[in-house]
């Protein structure tokens, strides 16, 4: 299973993940092979890309908890971006205390890793899709952490608005496929502070979540070049959300870049230490699936293989089996990790590994 741009997508392939509609409607399920009935209408979307099986891959198996975690991803999407639109118009949220609520109570105490699954984004739903998945692995992060249900339940809403701002930006800007220019940068930081102004200024929101929103605004303000350096102590839940946003960034598709492994994600954050608490990340790692048991990953020493085992105590370093010489590599010994590590991983970023013809 591959991701693949639209305009690359063909004829005869067949669809690896669902496509719904706005309002949760299912369109086409997994495996619908693409006629010109499927191309025209998945040409009129606003989607980014696709993920499609290769020609001779069997229809990946999905169990009932990762077809619960999608389902939720939709309807969710579809509560909070009715929620932030209503909340922008100046109306009384109705709906999004709930549903803070709901992810709390799903996922802020697993007692177990779970398979995270980006979902297919376009240019109208991008920024709810990824406050919601912001706000979901705040709630594991958090857990894992012992936060305070109190507390999780006020990061979880502080993740819901923390990109509001962007919904205020022009969408060309927002949606350009290229690097944006110094001009169209500063529209874009300029909508950022006014969306924090706007969550500031709500009545309806507790001091709790206001909190977060501005310290991120300061953070914000302390990278645009000219501005003094506010110095400001970040609280527990601030250095959780700064950490969830940066992963949904690298592992979501994007309009100007293709996502990255989870994987290759966890190790930009962890070579980030001054930026991304150690401790944090490491609560990331513990919330979900890295390196699962059926990944296929590349050696550094030129080697593709199949990941076995996770082991407990190095989670990034499992048991491989390498395809070629059929032999099995311990990366959490030592004197094996010292010589060999995992390069990249062979799969989408939907945590199902990729079956090239030519491997």
């Amino acid at each position: 299973m591959r991701y693949i741009k639209k305009e690359d997508i063909k004829i005869g392939q067949r669809l690896a993940k669902p496509i719904f509609n706005k309002d949760g409607v299912l369109l086409y399920s997994r495996g619908t092979t693409i006629n010109e009935n499927v191309m025209s209408h998945i040409n009129s979307m606003n989607t980014y890309g696709f993920y499609i099986l290769d020609a001779a891959e069997p229809l990946p198996v999905i169990t009932e908890e990762e077809l619960e975690f999608e389902r939720f991803q939709t309807t969710g999407c579809i509560t909070l971006e009715l929620e932030l639109k209503a909340i922008m118009d100046g109306h009384t949220s109705k709906d999004i205390d709930k549903l803070a609520l709901e992810i709390v109570n799903k996922y802020g105490s697993l007692n177990k890793k779970i398979t995270f699954i980006q979902n297919i984004r376009n240019n109208d739903d991008n920024v709810y899709k990824h406050c919601l998945n912001v706000a979901m692995l705040c709630a594991m992060i958090s857990g894992k952490m012992g936060m305070e249900r109190k507390e999780q339940y006020n990061l979880v809403l502080a993740a819901f608005y923390h990109d509001i701002g962007k919904l205020l930006a022009p969408p060309d800007i927002i949606n350009k496929p290229t690097k944006l220019s110094i001009e169209e940068m500063s529209i874009v930081r300029k909508a950022e502070l006014d969306g924090f102004e706007l969550v500031k200024n709500s009545f309806q929101l507790s001091a709790g979540i206001k909190r977060y929103i501005s310290q991120l605004r300061i953070e914000l303000i302390n990278k645009i070049p000219g501005n003094a350096p506010q110095p400001q102590t970040l609280l527990l839940g601030t250095k959780i959300l700064q950490t969830a946003d940066m992963y949904d960034i690298l592992t979501a598709m994007r309009v100007y870049k293709d996502p990255t492994s989870e994987y290759e994600a966890i190790t930009f954050l962890q070579s980030r230490e001054e930026q991304f608490d150690e401790n944090i990340v490491n609560a990331l790692i513990n919330s979900i699936n890295i390196l699962p048991p059926g990944c296929c990953v590349e050696l550094t020493n030129g080697e593709k293989g199949l990941v076995l085992t996770e082991s407990e105590y190095y989670p990034l370093r499992p048991t491989v089996l390498g395809f070629n010489t059929n032999h099995m590599y311990d990366l959490s010994q030592k004197k094996i990790y010292e010589t060999i590590k995992i390069k990249s991983v062979l799969k989408t970023l939907d945590n199902r590994f990729i079956i090239k013809a030519n491997d």
